[in-house]
């Protein structure tokens, strides 16, 4: 348990991610073309389900602005950035919902990949703990929504494609643990 709670820790001084703009022609750009294509879509789930596929999973700097997010032909943003398109997309909607977090227990050999390419890309990897993995999610209602996966969840206990959730919690609220009793069996 020692290993989660210090990692916790280290979560807990994350703020959790909000896209920034320079206001000028940049960030405008890439702001509208994202919103741009996810309101054509006719519910707020499909528009949800679609933030992953506009924006591909990997490396930003944070503090990120809009304009940070595009990468030759492809837009590329983190958990954090899908975190905050879909609070917009819900705030549009007028959609009550949190902002979250999740640690994740990973595939053994995933953190050391992440941290090589988040190193590799100059970003903070701040989010890669000694045992668990930081990851934005949000809560709308009684279920959790993972925007890099772009599916429902129940909260702790649960297994994603990127790990099991081993704790999870709203913005500034209290940790949530797996309720099964070897899940924060973790080293230290």
């Amino acid at each position: 348990m020692t290993g989660l709670v210090a990692d916790l820790k280290q979560f807990d001084g994350i703020g959790l991610s909000r896209m920034a703009s320079h206001a000028k022609q940049c960030c405008q750009a890439v702001r509208h073309g994202v919103f741009a294509r996810l309101t054509q879509y006719a519910d707020v789930g499909a528009a949800l389900a679609s933030v992953p596929v506009l924006i591909r999973w990997g490396p930003v700097r944070w503090p990120a602005h809009w304009c940070d997010l595009a990468h030759q032909d492809e837009l590329r943003g983190d958990c954090g950035v899908h975190a905050d398109v879909a609070a917009s997309i819900l705030a549009r909607e007028a959609i009550p919902y949190s902002r979250g977090r999740a640690a994740l227990l990973t595939a053994p050999l995933a953190a050391a990949h992440w941290r090589a390419s988040w190193n590799e890309a100059q970003s903070s990897d701040a989010w890669i703990g000694r045992t668990v993995v930081h990851h934005e999610v949000l809560r709308v209602g009684n279920r959790w929504w993972d925007p890099s996966e772009a599916r429902w969840f129940a909260g702790a206990g649960v297994h994603l494609a990127s790990g099991r959730v081993l704790a999870i919690r709203e913005e500034d609220g209290p940790w949530q643990f797996d309720p099964a009793p070897s899940a924060t069996h973790v080293l230290p």
